[in-house]
C-alpha cells in the first residue's frame, strides 16, 4: 500500500481492483508516485478495475495532466484494466474536469462515474 497525506493506492484483492483515494492537493512528484506506484501494483496484480475517490480530490495543474495522459494512461492501456470507476458527486467543482477525461478515456476503457463507494466494492 502506498499512502501519503495527499493519497492512498491499494490493491483490494475481493474486487481484482487498485483504489486510488485522493486526499488533498498535491502535484508534481507527489500527484505522480502515487500513481506510479499504482501502475507497480497494476504489473504486479492483473487487476481489470481501476477506481478513483476523487471526493477530496482536486482541480490538476495543467503539467500533471498532461503527463497524466501522455505517460500515465499509456502504460494503463496496454495493461489488464478494462474498467474505470470515478467516485465523484453531481455537484463537485472537478465534475467537469473528470467528464473530460471520462470522454478520453472511453475509447479505451469501459468508464463509470458513480457518487458512492458502496456501489463499487
Amino acid at each position: 500500500m502506498y499512502n501519503t497525506r495527499y493519497c492512498k493506492v491499494l490493491y483490494v484483492e475481493k474486487r481484482n481492483a487498485i483504489f486510488c483515494q485522493w486526499k488533498q492537493f498535491c502535484s508534481g512528484d507527489d500527484y505522480r508516485l502515487a500513481l506510479q506506484h499504482g501502475a507497480s501494483l497494476v504489473h504486479e496484480k492483473q487487476p481489470s478495475l481501476w477506481i478513483t475517490d476523487t471526493t477530496d480530490g482536486f482541480q490538476n495543474e495543467v503539467a500533471d495532466t498532461e503527463w497524466l495522459l501522455e505517460k500515465f494512461t499509456p502504460q494503463l492501456i496496454k495493461s489488464s484494466v478494462k474498467k474505470l470507476v470515478f467516485i465523484i458527486k453531481e455537484d463537485s467543482p472537478l465534475y467537469s474536469e473528470i467528464e473530460k477525461q471520462v470522454d478520453f478515456l472511453e475509447q479505451f476503457f469501459e468508464v463509470a462515474l458513480v457518487e458512492r463507494l458502496e456501489w463499487v466494492l
